[in-house]
C-alpha cells in the first residue's frame, strides 16, 4: 500500500481488528504515526501512540 498519500486524520483498518488514526506521515512511503482507537484483542493498548509499518494497513476507512 502506498502510505504517502494517507493524510492526517485518517482512520486505518490494521491487522488483529485494530482500528487507528494517523497523527504523522513519515513521508517514507512505509511508516505512519497512529493513535490505537480499538483493540479487540489488547484493550489496554486503546490510546497509545506507536509506529505503523504499511504492511500492517488491512484498509483505510476514512480519510
Amino acid at each position: 500500500m502506498d502510505v504517502t498519500t494517507i493524510k492526517v486524520g485518517a482512520r486505518l483498518k490494521l491487522q488483529e481488528g485494530v482500528v487507528a488514526e494517523v497523527i504523522e506521515n513519515m513521508d517514507d512511503g512505509q511508516w505512519l504515526q497512529v493513535r490505537c482507537l480499538e483493540s479487540p484483542a489488547r484493550p489496554d493498548e486503546v490510546g497509545t501512540v506507536e509506529l505503523c509499518h504499511a504492511q500492517d494497513i488491512v484498509k483505510v476507512l476514512s480519510e
